[in-house]
């Protein structure tokens, strides 16, 4: 196997890893340990393979899972940001309002556009397990 095909692998299944632990908190470290590689060679190749940095593709698959519990859910705001590693609702909504432009509260009860900044897993298997296809 080549090395491109090889790091392909090793990203996906990070991707894989990362989507069954969204509700935990995933820092930098903890992700390259579970890689075996290092922090540094990590970050480069998953930018290399997705785009983005790993830290984005982290947060912005939060806020989009958040978001989707905004509108598919009555749970509290508070609840969603414990749930998903946030240190507290304030930064949630600190972090929320700079990526939808709105923040949680108003997201939930507006029917303003946000899907479109949806970060879905950018494992093929996973969005279609996830019930994301048609949404």
């Amino acid at each position: 196997m080549s090395r491109r095909n090889n790091d392909a692998v090793t990203i996906h299944s990070i991707l894989d890893w990362i989507e069954d632990n969204l509700e935990s908190p995933l820092s930098l470290d903890k992700v390259s340990e579970r890689s075996g590689y290092s922090k540094w060679h990590l970050q480069r190749m998953f930018k290399k393979e997705t785009g983005l940095s790993l830290g984005q593709y982290i947060r912005n698959r939060k806020l989009t899972e958040i978001a989707r519990q905004l509108r598919h859910s009555n749970e509290p705001i508070l609840y969603l940001a414990e749930r998903y590693g946030f240190e507290s609702q304030q930064t949630l909504t600190r972090t929320f309002k700079n990526y939808f432009s709105v923040p949680p509260h108003k997201y939930r009860v507006t029917n303003m556009p946000g899907e479109t900044r949806y970060l879905m897993p950018l494992n093929n298997a996973r969005a279609q397990y996830k019930g994301y296809e048609g949404q």
